[in-house]
């Protein structure tokens, strides 16, 4: 087990135990993320260390110790159960063995591998097991969630391009996964999440892009820099080699024009931010111009638009906070 997620963690914040024993990493991983059976052989000499943390909408953990099998049955899925994709990263030189949906291989040190918490699978880990692993929504991968889903129990080496970057990132923030505050949280989060599109989803080398292709690298770049005020169609076209009037075009094949998506995308994560009691402190204007937007009145406007309220009413609905 490697999983985190949005459950106990978007509560409590971070998750330490030392030397836990089969039940209490069976018991964290299910709190954590979904009902998930935990055995091990020995299990009276089994131990492990567990450190997770919420990170945006997404979870982070590593758990290093003893082997063990982790087991999502068929009888503990319900249509309760969030729709999650788990990411895992394997550290351990020994391989793991992964089955989902009748695909069976096997992970080395430096693989990763994607399970989707929405149907069984079965991972088994040798002693001395240490990996890091990512508990996503489906939902925050928005379009791309389908392809990341149908990389589920495939090994990804992560020696070069986009995989290397995401397995760099994620071992430096296992080392620190106490020391971020709640913004940054938020932006670590969105930074991971924009990374494991770029992942799963990169073009192969050598294979000629399709428009497809490059409109998803686009929306990569864009989400990675959404905090940037000046991330515009012009910023935008020049880093990736193409002419304004080419990026709109593209944009409007894919169904929505390039601004009228980067407006949705950052009042989607001011709308959050807004919602989360943890930004009471800030006002709705430092909230918007955390997410590139800097105009008042502009930001009173979209909000209206889009969402039927203002930055205000947003926060005046919510549930009262527990004193």
């Amino acid at each position: 087990m490697c999983d985190g997620a949005a459950g106990e963690l978007g509560e409590l914040g971070a998750l330490h135990v030392r030397g836990a024993t089969v039940g209490q990493l069976e018991t964290a991983a299910s709190s954590i993320l979904a009902p998930l059976a935990v055995t091990a052989p020995g299990a009276a000499g089994f131990r492990a260390d567990i450190d997770a943390a919420a990170v945006g909408r997404a979870a982070v953990a590593r758990i290093r110790g003893s082997g063990h099998l982790v087991a999502r049955t068929a009888r503990a899925i319900t249509s309760t159960d969030p729709e999650l994709l788990k990411v895992t990263l394997h550290r351990s030189p020994v391989p793991a063995a992964v089955d989902q949906g009748g695909r069976q291989s096997r992970a080395y040190g430096g693989d990763f591998v994607v399970l989707d918490m929405t149907r069984p699978y079965r991972l088994a880990v040798a002693d001395g097991c240490d990996v890091m692993a990512v508990g996503i929504p489906r939902a925050e991968l928005g379009r791309h969630a389908d392809a990341v889903t149908r990389q589920s129990a495939r090994r990804l080496p992560t020696g070069t391009g986009a995989q290397a970057v995401l397995a760099a990132f994620l071992q430096g923030l296992g080392g620190h996964l106490d020391e971020l505050a709640g913004p940054a949280r938020a932006q670590v989060g969105d930074a991971l999440t924009a990374l494991l599109v770029a992942a799963f989803t990169e073009t192969a080398p050598g294979r000629t892009d399709t428009e497809t292709a490059l409109v998803d690298r686009i929306r990569v770049y864009a989400l990675a820099n959404i905090s940037d005020p000046s991330l515009c169609a012009d910023s935008v076209a020049a880093a990736h080699g193409v002419s304004v009037r080419q990026l709109h075009r593209l944009f409007q094949r894919s169904g929505e024009p390039f601004a009228a998506w980067l407006r949705h995308e950052r009042l989607g994560r001011i709308r959050r931010d807004l919602l989360d009691p943890a930004h009471d402190r800030r006002t709705a204007a430092a909230v918007a111009a955390r997410w590139g937007i800097h105009d008042p009145r502009h930001l009173a406007r979209a909000l209206k638009a889009a969402y039927g309220q203002s930055a205000r009413e947003l926060r005046g609905g919510r549930p009262a906070r527990a004193q």
